[in-house]
């Protein structure tokens, strides 16, 4: 080989070394690790650091609401206490009405946007269909985010003072400071983020560990590149991310409410005010492993011939033990709760699957995967990626 070849080779050897070197910079997705669990905490959350001097705080994470908000000290009216002292906003964290980012909030919210009583402040209601409400005004604040390049973007969120209802709000509150909602709208945390240019595209994503814990990524460059099954997402479902219509399977076609076939089980169907599908034992069942091999996989098939798409559900995945000893079916009907035909599938059903939300291409997709690590890379918990 002459010395040119020698030294073209070394040169681009250098110039591959330097890429490789380079490629975790120019990802823009943004990783948190979860925290709490399906039971007994009943919620996930993250914390992120927020204002200046920034200050940790714990969000709820809710893909049904597009409002991020704290409780604030404004003063606080509400009886409810996170773990971390109230967020004190200052006249300059205020946006006023007439700010594109309030016009994007009470259009997600489904509020009429009407300036001539509070000019100088954006004010919010948003009731949850648990009963839970929050009333606050639109602020603007500083976010530390765990990204390479030390991003701080200022970011509107709610400053919510006055939370009242909902029979798990304080307990929620207990463990979080606030929601995190994520839910599809314009005025979002995640499409703030995109339209900033902090990542590029609007997706997000998360993964609930079996055991509690998992992470929450935004941004499309943590999508597996292979694996993963994808449906269209449902439109007209206001703020909520629906794959539409599905039928569930438990090797036979069923309807809701669902006959759940079991496996040569003592266990006896009951009424309970927390599900609408119960069972009990002759002793109070007290763990999901105890019962769960008594019960069969579900199975939910969305879509049609060529488009049809299926996700296999393990009984570990749906069924939760209650307060009272039983076990029951984890799916919610809606319909209880003012959703109509939606039901409710929770954070059990999501257990061990990382689930993408893609609004670039109007896409819901899940793969089976660790919670505890991000496919085809290190161990994230804690780390910087």
């Amino acid at each position: 080989m002459s010395s040119s070849s020698t030294t073209m080779a070394a040169i681009w050897a250098l110039a591959i070394i330097h890429l490789l070197l380079l490629l975790p910079l120019l990802r823009s997705s943004i990783v948190f690790e979860l925290h709490g669990d399906v039971y007994p905490t009943g919620l996930f959350y993250v914390t992120m650091n927020i204002g200046e001097p920034a200050k940790p705080y714990n969000l709820d994470v809710d893909t049904g609401s597009p409002l991020t908000w704290l409780e604030c000290d404004a003063p606080l009216q509400s009886t409810h206490k996170g773990p971390h002292e109230a967020y004190r906003p200052t006249p300059t964290n205020v946006v006023p009405c007439d700010d594109e980012r309030c016009v994007a909030v009470h259009r997600d919210l489904g509020l009429a946007h009407d300036c001539t009583r509070n000019p100088d402040q954006c004010d919010y209601v948003f009731g949850y269909k648990d009963g839970e409400s929050s009333l606050g005004v639109l602020l603007a604040d500083q976010f530390s985010l765990p990204t390479n390049n030390e991003n701080r973007p200022n970011l509107a969120f709610g400053c919510g003072y006055d939370q009242e209802g909902g029979q798990e709000a304080g307990k929620k509150l207990v463990e979080a400071d606030g929601v995190l909602g994520i839910g599809r709208g314009t005025g979002d945390l995640v499409s703030q983020l995109k339209q900033q240019g902090i990542i590029t595209d609007n997706i997000f994503g998360h993964c609930l560990g079996v055991h509690g814990g998992g992470f929450l990524f935004f941004g499309g460059d943590r999508v597996p590149s292979a694996g993963v099954t994808w449906v269209p997402m449902a439109q007209n479902v206001g703020s909520h991310y629906s794959p539409g219509a599905a039928t569930l399977n438990l090797n036979v076609q069923l309807e809701y409410p669902v006959g759940v076939t079991l496996e040569g089980s003592s266990l006896t169907k009951v009424d309970d005010d927390a599900l609408a599908e119960c069972w009990e034992e002759n002793e109070p069942i007290q763990f999901v492993d105890d019962v769960k091999s008594k019960f069969k996989p579900l199975e939910l098939t969305f879509g049609h011939g060529a488009n049809q798409a299926t996700m296999e559900i393990p009984p570990e995945n749906y069924i939760v033990v209650t307060k009272t000893g039983k076990v029951c079916l984890g799916i919610l009907n809606g319909s209880q709760i003012g959703l109509d035909r939606l039901n409710l599938i929770g954070g059990n059903t999501m257990q061990n699957y990382i689930m993408i939300y893609d609004n670039e291409r109007a896409r819901i997709g899940w793969a089976r995967a660790s919670c505890y690590e991000m496919p085809g890379l290190e161990p994230l918990i804690g780390s910087r990626l």
